[in-house]
C-alpha cells in the first residue's frame, strides 16, 4: 500500500487514508465482492471514540445477544472491517456491525432496508480521547510517542492525517444523509444527558417491542459505572498487553474533559472549523458541555 499520506504512527493506508494496522486491502475488497448484506442488518457507525462500546452493548442487550453469550462485545458486535467473512456469514440474524469507515457514508456497506445508527461526538472530547487511546493502546498497534501538542498539529486537526481520515469530512459525509429514513442521528452528548431518553429513540427507529423493566435493564447496565466494571464491554481481556497496565479503556464517559487538556488556541481553532465545516452548512449544533 502506497500513499503519499505519511501518518506518524504505525497504520495501514487505504485509497490515500490511514486505517488500522490490522485491516487490510483485500480486507475492504472482500467486503466489496464477498459480503451478502441483509435486510435486517443494524450497523453502529462512528469517528473513533464517539461511543462506539456503549452502542454495541446496547444495542446487544435489546436483541438479546443474538450471537449467544460472549466473553467480549467484539464477538457479539463485530468490527466489520476487522472480522472474517466467514464469521461474518456465520452470524445469526439480525446481524450488528459496528464501523469507523473511512470516507464516511460513501464507503458504508449498504442495503435498501439496512438500519444505519451514527453517533458523534464534539471533536474536543474526541480529541483527547483519541490521543489517550493511541498512548495506552496495545504494543503492536500505533506506537505513537508524540506530546499531546504534536498529536494536535500533526494527526488530529490535520486533514486525513488521523486513523479513518478528518472528523470534520467524516461527519460532513454523514449529515449530507440527513433526512434518509434508515439512518438514526445520536449524540454522545444527549446518551450522557439522558441514556433512557436514547435508548428509547434507538427501540422505536429499529421497530423493537421492549417492556419497560427491559429498558430499565438496559440503560442500568448502560450506565458509566456498570459499563467500567463489565469484562465483556471493558476491554480488560487486553489490558495484559496494553502499555500502560494502569489505564483504563473506558476512562471517563464525561463530556467536557477536553477543557483540561486543550489550550485557548487549539479550542478556539475547532471552534472555527466546527462552525464553517458542520454548524453553518448542516444547520446543527455540536455542545462542548453539558
Amino acid at each position: 500500500m502506497t500513499s503519499s499520506v505519511s501518518p506518524p504512527y504505525k497504520c495501514n493506508i487505504y485509497k490515500g487514508l490511514p486505517v488500522p494496522n490490522f485491516i487490510t486491502a483485500e480486507r475492504y475488497e472482500e467486503l466489496d465482492t464477498l459480503h451478502k448484506t441483509r435486510d435486517d442488518d443494524v450497523f453502529i457507525a462512528t469517528y473513533q471514540k464517539s461511543g462506539t462500546t456503549w452502542l454495541q452493548h446496547i444495542l446487544n442487550e435489546l436483541y438479546d445477544h443474538p450471537q449467544g453469550e460472549k466473553d467480549n462485545i467484539n464477538e457479539a458486535v463485530p468490527w466489520i472491517q476487522e472480522a472474517s467473512q466467514k464469521k461474518i456469514d456465520a452470524m445469526l440474524s439480525p446481524r450488528v456491525f459496528k464501523t469507523h469507515d473511512i470516507d464516511r457514508w460513501d464507503w458504508i456497506l449498504k442495503g435498501d432496508k439496512i438500519k444505519y445508527i451514527y453517533c458523534y461526538r464534539n471533536p474536543k472530547d474526541v480529541c483527547c480521547s483519541f490521543y489517550n487511546h493511541m498512548k495506552r493502546v496495545f504494543v503492536g498497534h500505533y506506537e505513537y510517542t508524540g506530546t499531546f501538542s504534536e498529536y494536535f498539529a500533526d494527526v488530529f486537526i490535520k486533514r486525513n492525517a488521523a486513523e479513518q481520515g478528518w472528523y470534520f469530512d467524516h461527519l460532513a459525509g454523514w449529515f449530507k444523509q440527513k433526512g434518509n429514513p434508515n439512518i438514526l442521528f445520536l449524540t454522545y452528548e444527549d446518551m450522557v444527558e439522558d441514556l433512557r431518553r436514547e435508548v428509547l429513540k434507538i427501540v422505536e427507529f429499529l421497530g423493537l417491542q421492549c417492556s419497560d423493566e427491559k429498558i430499565d435493564n438496559v440503560v442500568s447496565s448502560g450506565m458509566f459505572d456498570s459499563m467500567s466494571k463489565n469484562p465483556t464491554v471493558n476491554y480488560s481481556w487486553r489490558d495484559g498487553i496494553a502499555k500502560d497496565p494502569n489505564s483504563k479503556f473506558i476512562r471517563k464517559g464525561k463530556v467536557g474533559t477536553w477543557q483540561d487538556e486543550l489550550t485557548k488556541e487549539q479550542s478556539e481553532q475547532i471552534d472555527q472549523l466546527t462552525k464553517d465545516l458542520l454548524e453553518i452548512p448542516f444547520g446543527i449544533r455540536i455542545r462542548d458541555t453539558l
